[in-house]
């Protein structure tokens, strides 16, 4: 019996210790929109060409393009290479690689580590009509299947507050 017990103890110990390893990422979004752009004429966009070096290598952001992809279709917004509505821009840091911000193409944008920012920007004026951000803890000691799901969930809650609901 003694030694059920101390496997009984044992077995809590790992279970309390395998809980306080796990990384809860917050839910939250941060997002602002031009409040005088008719967001309802929004109906192509495309994807700004990014830099891999800045802390998103290759095949995340072929995850994050895909995720975009998908949420957008779903609001029924067509991906168009030629003469878009609109331009996502991708910005991010991988918090377990890099400990620095980077600058986007165009301007200096400072991106906390661990945030993934979205950026869209009307193509005739370069000004950005709309962006949001959100936590994303994205580790590459993670399965691929895992990072896809983290990244999917994390540009899901950040495309539900577009476009804005004044729209």
């Amino acid at each position: 019996m003694h030694t059920y017990a101390k496997l009984f103890v044992l077995g809590l110990l790992v279970f309390f210790v395998a809980c306080a390893t796990s990384i809860e990422v917050p839910k939250d979004v941060n997002y602002d929109y031009n409040v005088n752009f008719d967001f309802t004429k929004l109906k192509t966009y495309d994807i700004s060409p990014t830099p891999t070096t800045g802390g998103i290598e290759h095949l995340m952001m072929e995850r994050i393009r895909t995720a975009i992809d998908t949420q957008l279709q779903d609001k029924n917004v067509k991906k168009a290479s030629s003469n878009p509505d609109f331009l996502v821009t991708i910005y991010g840091v991988r918090s377990k690689i890099f400990t620095t911000a980077w600058r986007g193409p165009g301007e200096d944008l400072i991106v906390e580590k661990g945030k993934l920012v979205l950026q869209f920007f009307d193509p005739e004026t370069n000004r950005v009509i709309w962006w949001g951000e959100a936590r994303a803890i994205l580790d590459p000691n993670r399965k691929p299947a895992d990072e896809t799901k983290m990244v999917n969930d994390v540009v899901h809650r950040i495309l539900q507050k577009f476009p804005p609901a004044s729209s």
